[in-house]
This record gives structure tokens, sequence and C-alpha cells, in this order.
């Protein structure tokens, strides 16, 4: 790799870093110590696999690729969370729909039918840490990964299986997928999309407590298991959507405007200092990209400002291309 080359990856590490919380430690998740919330790491770790800034930078570019092309958001819901064993049981009936569909388990294990649930349900209840039931304690954590209409139901199911694998180890979980031919429910979802139930306690005694940087991680992971089973997807966290949002209402600065643009003119002066933060670390990683060697890295530099639709933020960093040839 070129010089320049090396200084435009770790530009685009440095600033592409901060736009999309990707950590640049070497290290895999902190370890958790007891009742301690997962997200306390300020950055989504990467457990090792962006360990240089070539590598940081080759993930930035295929983020900022996925949003150009429009790739489908991932969505990673967090359900109502089960309470003590009566509430995990009803859990467990209803992403099975009473036995009808298949669970898999974390050792990869397949549960089916209603005396194989129930077994199921034993093991949870007196394995590991053993849940009360009336506990008023969320025993466990209900999430939903879905993706669109069409996607394939298998892949999804395997990226799923994938991301519990590895976020959740050491955690006993179930899982089901549910598609709109399988799902037995008189109207079922037309998105594919898994259940994806997991045991507040750990097999070590250790507690989930997820934040919304776990969410966010989360659908970080799930989206990467997508791709690398060969489906096109991506999440955009909602201050990026908002600092979206922004870019397409700066440039409104005719006083003649009705009074409604001028109030959305206002909100633009007034702006949070994250979302200030995000749009300048947008701004950055497009003057990196502008100014590099290679055609493909200018042309998603001129991709993302047609995406973002800033205005303001073309002419804005035309104009600092501009300064840094002068100095």
């Amino acid at each position: 790799m070129s010089s320049t080359g090396s200084q435009i990856d770790q530009k685009l590490d440095e600033w592409g870093s901060r736009l999309f919380n990707v950590s640049t430690e070497t290290l895999p998740r902190p370890r958790r110590s007891r009742n301690v919330r997962l997200s306390s790491a300020k950055f989504t770790s990467t457990g090792g696999r962006l360990s240089t800034p070539q590598a940081r930078a080759t993930y930035v570019r295929r983020k900022l690729q996925a949003m150009v092309r429009r790739s489908p958001q991932v969505v990673v819901k967090l359900v109502r969370a089960p309470k003590g064993m009566k509430g995990i049981s009803n859990n467990l009936t209803y992403i099975s729909r009473d036995g009808q569909l298949e669970i898999e388990d974390q050792d990869g294990q397949v549960i089916h039918g209603k005396e194989a649930v129930t077994d199921l349900k034993a093991e949870w209840q007196d394995g590991g840490m053993p849940i009360s039931a009336d506990s008023t304690m969320r025993d466990a954590f209900h999430l939903v990964l879905s993706m669109p209409t069409r996607t394939d139901p298998l892949s999804v199911q395997r990226a799923a299986r994938d991301f519990a694998k590895r976020e959740f180890s050491g955690f006993q979980y179930a899982m089901v997928l549910h598609t709109f031919e399988t799902d037995p429910d008189p109207n079922p979802s037309p998105h594919p999309h898994v259940h994806l139930t997991v045991k507040a306690a750990g097999l070590d005694g250790i507690r989930l407590n997820p934040r919304k940087a776990d969410l966010q991680r989360w659908r970080e992971g799930f989206a990467e298991a997508l791709r690398e089973h060969g489906i096109e997807a991506t999440t955009t966290s909602r201050i990026h959507r908002t600092a979206h949002e922004r870019w397409k209402i700066q440039h409104l600065r005719d006083r003649t405007m009705h009074t409604k643009q001028l109030d959305r003119q206002k909100r633009v002066t007034h702006m949070p200092r994250k979302q200030r933060e995000v749009m300048h670390h947008y701004e950055q990683v497009l003057r990196t990209l502008a100014r590099s060697d290679r055609g493909e890295d200018r042309q998603l530099a001129a991709d993302l400002v047609r995406y973002l639709g800033g205005r303001t933020l073309t002419l804005k960093t035309e104009r600092d291309r501009g300064n840094d040839r002068e100095r």
C-alpha cells in the first residue's frame, strides 16, 4: 500500500471509527463483573476482528457503501422481558407456538413438540441459577431479529444463530424462526424473523442488564452476521438518521420562506451537541475520501453527499478541499 493510501486509511479509521463507535481496542468485549451492565464500554467492541487501522477503514467503507446503496435495515427489538418462571414459560410457549415450531438452544439442540418444550422449561427453571415461579425480576430477555419481506429465511436463521453464539456465550437461550409460510398464527408476519429468548443469569451467575448501547451493538452484530451469509444489511442509529434529515434542510436561507420552514432552519442552528459531532465526523470522512487516490473512494464521497442530501455540506467540503490545496 502506498504512503498516501496508508494515510487515507488512518484518517478513515480516526474519523470513521468515531462516527460508527468502532472500538480501536484489539481486546474482546470487556469482562463483566456481577450486575454490571454490558454497555460499560464506550465503543462497540469488535472482538479483535478489526484490530488494525486498515481493517477498520475497510469496515467504515463497507458501512458507508451499505448506506448509499440503501441496504435493508436490520431490526433488533427488545420485547418486554419475561418475569419469573411463569413469564418464561408463557414466552417459550408463545415463540414455539405451543411446540408446533422448532426451538434451537445454545448447544444447537432442536426442541420440538409440547413435551420437549416442557422439558426445556424445567431445565431453565432448575439449571444454572434457579428461577422462582413468581419472581418479579427480569429473568429473561426476549429479542426479535427481523429482516424485510423476501429475505431468505434460512439465511436469517443462520445469521441469528451465529450472532447468538458470539453475543450470548455462557448463557442459556432459545431461538425460533418464524416465516409467513411456517407460522401457524392466523395472521403471520410477512417478515422472516427470529425470536431469541435469553436467560438473564449466565451459567457463571452474572446477569444481563442491557442498555441502549448494547441494543445498537446487537444490531451491528446481527447485520454483520447477515452479510457473512450473503445478505445485504446495515443498521443506522437514530442519531445518524436525524443528522441525515438535518442536512436536508440546512440550505434553507431565504427569509421569505414560510414560517414552518424558518422554524426548521432555526432547529438546525440550535441542534444538540451530539448531532453536531456526528455531522462533523461525516464531514471529516467525506474530506478524507475526496482526497484519496482511489477512484472508488472519491465516488463513494460523491455518493455519500447525494445520500445525505447536503447542499451546504457539499459546498463546505469543496471549500475545505480548496483551502487544503492552498496550505
